[in-house]
């Protein structure tokens, strides 16, 4: 159990280190998470509506998942 809260802890501790460089771009995390980026692509694919628009990227974070990332103006 004190493995598991310690890595939670370090885990949270992760989440402004990744989103400040990304903040910056004018990118923002969805909060979605996938296993691989070919899953990853299709949900953005999904979510606009078709066609495959450049407001997106899929970043693999320090977990080793696929997190789905928007341009907000």
């Amino acid at each position: 159990m004190k493995k598991l809260a310690t890595g939670a802890a370090l885990g949270i501790g992760m989440l402004p280190a990744t989103a400040a460089p990304a903040a910056a771009e004018g990118y923002v995390c969805t909060g979605n998470w996938y296993n691989t980026a070919a899953a990853c692509e299709p949900a953005w694919d999904d979510w606009h509506g078709g066609g495959m628009s450049p407001g997106h990227e899929c970043r693999r974070n320090a977990v080793g998942v696929y997190e789905l990332w928007v341009y907000q103006l």
